[in-house]
């Protein structure tokens, strides 16, 4: 019986909070984790626990050493470094959103096989919730999706603040956007939207709430926030609580981070607790598929619509302090 060859990973931008998730989450399911990037001096201990090679950068990275390449660095440069990847024969996963813009996304548009190379990391379709949720939504005559997603940030002071990343509803409430929009295929309207940086006193919005509506589908309401305390529970480590509630004429579901709650029509609400998976590792595991060549879960035309749609929202938003 022939093995399966062990998958080669680069990761770039490793050492930092997302990067290194990939990095442990990769050496953990015993990928070959070859080449780390990053210039921060963290990348060296990094680097030494899972017996890889610091290169200076991306250029030195050669595509027949490698299956795969993480692209994890702030939203507004990945575009760049992935369209030069994936020119150069690599297969990548890169940190959603795809790009803080459309426009700043746009240098992929063009670059060939780039619906075949790339695979956009949304993480939430790796949750057992979001196939439960998914399924029942596609058989059910929904009028409702509510969302709430609140990422846990005591102080704002990196890279999310700049002002071309774009805020909370890029960088947080993107997620939602993604998957709500991953279930409805329909035109979607902008109803309405807002913002407020009154949480942090960012130079961005740390709040964000909208109300869009799909076409022969149903009302999608958002708020998302980056909040200055903790959570008991919730993904990514307790580091962000995420709450969806769909309304349909057969009934209602409320996916609240590792519960689902259900209720049909005419019936009583039962309580399904999901197991509690590490998302980044799950999303490894599909990511080493992708780098053998298969489908990726979100690869760049769904990624871009969540994209154009968070451009709406936050082009639309009435700001307040």
């Amino acid at each position: 019986m022939t093995e399966t060859p062990v998958t080669r990973v680069a990761v770039i931008g490793a050492a930092g909070w997302a990067g290194s998730r990939h990095v442990y989450a990769f050496h953990e399911l015993g990928a070959d984790v070859a080449a780390l990037v990053d210039p921060s001096p963290r990348v060296l201990d990094l680097a030494e626990r899972v017996g890889a090679r610091v290169l200076a950068s991306a250029a030195e990275l050669n595509p027949t050493e490698l299956d795969l390449v993480v692209v994890s660095l702030p939203s507004s440069i990945q575009p760049e470094v992935t369209a030069d990847l994936v020119r150069r024969g690599f297969r990548v996963l890169v940190e959603k959103p795809i790009g803080s813009s459309a426009e700043n996304a746009a240098i992929l548009r063009d670059v060939p096989g780039i619906d075949e190379a790339l695979m956009v990391g949304y993480t939430l379709h790796q949750h057992p919730g979001a196939l439960k949720l998914a399924e029942w939504a596609s058989t059910a005559t929904v009028v409702s999706v509510g969302v709430r997603s609140a990422a846990r940030k005591l102080t704002l002071d990196s890279w999310r603040v700049a002002p071309e990343e774009g805020g909370v509803a890029v960088v947080n409430g993107i997620h939602a956007i993604e998957f709500v929009s991953s279930l409805f295929p329909g035109e979607v309207s902008v109803l309405s939207s807002y913002g407020s940086d009154g949480l942090h006193g960012a130079s961005v919005p740390d709040y964000a709430a909208a109300t869009l509506h799909f076409a022969d589908g149903p009302l999608f309401r958002l708020e998302s926030y980056w909040n200055p305390w903790n959570h008991t529970s919730g993904l990514n480590r307790d580091d962000w609580f995420l709450e969806i509630d769909v309304i349909a004429r057969e009934g209602r579901r409320v996916w609240s981070n590792w519960e689902l709650h259900a209720w049909d029509r005419h019936g009583s609400e039962t309580v399904e607790y999901l197991p509690e998976v590490d998302l980044f590792l799950a999303q490894a595991e599909a990511a080493l598929r992708f780098a053998r060549g298969g489908k990726p879960p979100v690869g760049y035309s769904q990624a871009l619509r969540a994209t154009e749609l968070a451009d709406e929202i936050v082009a639309r938003a009435r700001i307040t302090a």
